[in-house]
């Protein structure tokens, strides 16, 4: 066979049209063939990631302010992969159908918690993560191994109650690790309590075992430092009936 009849020499329009027809785990794959494949799909707009965000994320949602920070299908649809995890939350919690917002049910003397698909152990990683429903008495948002509970009776501060998590409450802006309160956060001056609907950006440094938070592009200060080199997963905890509360995988700080 002629080497430029090969498969990896195919015109990009041909493997485009190949491509659209594979799912994300098979178009990783592709790009390690060869190096004209990675050409073809290391675009952020090539057009099988185009076609597959059309078909995992409603036409709605891809236009809507929650995905408003991601400029590309690609970002978008690692996004997607990167949001809440229906298999590892508790039983009163369901994932919606977009993926991205996770809904509490009405379910008294019940505290939830809820961990995302991916965690990291290596790199700085960035989600922002928005309530969009009452906080009720406690309501939590931080980091937290596979090994902490997603579960407790009773209105309880669940993550920080063990060595396992890491929270923040924003009912009473403390920090909250190992069941012991790590102080007062965001190390503001008159700090405001946080308001339902802002954008909260979780700032995980998994090299230096920092965690920060951001709101409105402004620092609040380090929430943990030391955190131990083992798998992180952002994390909440809530405790009011049908409330709300989305995450969106922004990926690295601008920072680096």
């Amino acid at each position: 066979m002629d080497v430029y009849h090969a498969p990896q020499y195919l015109p990009d329009l041909v493997l485009d049209i190949i491509f659209s027809n594979l799912e994300l785990p098979d178009l990783l794959s592709c790009m390690l063939v060869c190096q004209n494949w990675y050409r073809v799909l290391n675009s952020s707009r090539a057009e099988p990631w185009k076609l597959m965000c059309r078909r995992k994320i409603p036409e709605e949602l891809l236009k809507s302010e929650l995905l408003s920070q991601l400029s590309t299908p690609k970002a978008k649809l690692r996004a997607l992969y990167h949001a809440w995890n229906q298999d590892d939350c508790s039983m009163h919690i369901v994932v919606k159908q977009n993926g991205f917002t996770l809904h509490r049910n009405p379910v008294a003397q019940s505290t939830d918690m809820a961990r995302t698909k991916i965690g990291y152990s290596h790199g700085k990683h960035v989600w922002e993560v928005t309530w969009t429903g009452p906080l009720g008495t406690v309501a939590m948002v931080g980091v937290s191994t596979k090994e902490a509970p997603v579960h407790c009776n009773g209105y309880l501060p669940l993550l920080g109650i063990d060595k396992h998590s890491w929270g923040w409450n924003l009912i009473d802006n403390v920090l909250l690790h190992n069941g012991v309160s790590q102080g007062n956060y965001p190390l503001l001056n008159n700090a405001p309590k946080y308001q339902i609907g802002e954008k909260l950006q979780l700032v995980l440094d998994c090299e230096n075992g920092v965690l920060h938070f951001e709101k409105c592009n402004e620092f609040l200060g380090i929430a943990f430092k030391n955190l131990p080199k083992t798998k992180l997963y952002p994390s909440v905890s809530a405790v009011y009936g049908n409330t709300e509360i989305s995450v969106v995988y922004i990926g690295k700080p601008l920072c680096g």
